[in-house]
């Protein structure tokens, strides 16, 4: 993958945007469940800070790697 489509904006396809609202809501069941079971700490800060983390890399991967998705690659 060239740096300039690291970079750029992708507007995902239709595949793509089931996958990221079934990648968002399994990861908004985590950070519920995380929420109710931890107590509120500096762990359960970071847990909360790279769960978001994992969230916003999951999303990058669906559409960074679909054929289908549109890059407007930054110049």
């Amino acid at each position: 993958m060239s740096i300039k489509k690291t970079y750029a904006f992708h507007t995902p396809s239709a595949e793509s945007l089931v996958k990221i609202t079934t990648i968002r809501e399994a990861f908004t069941r985590l950070d519920e469940t995380i929420r109710q079971l931890s107590p509120v700490s500096r762990e359960q800060a970071c847990a909360l800070t790279n769960l978001e983390t994992a969230a916003m890399w999951a999303v990058k991967a669906v559409v960074s790697n679909d054929p289908e998705s549109k890059a407007d690659v930054v110049r």
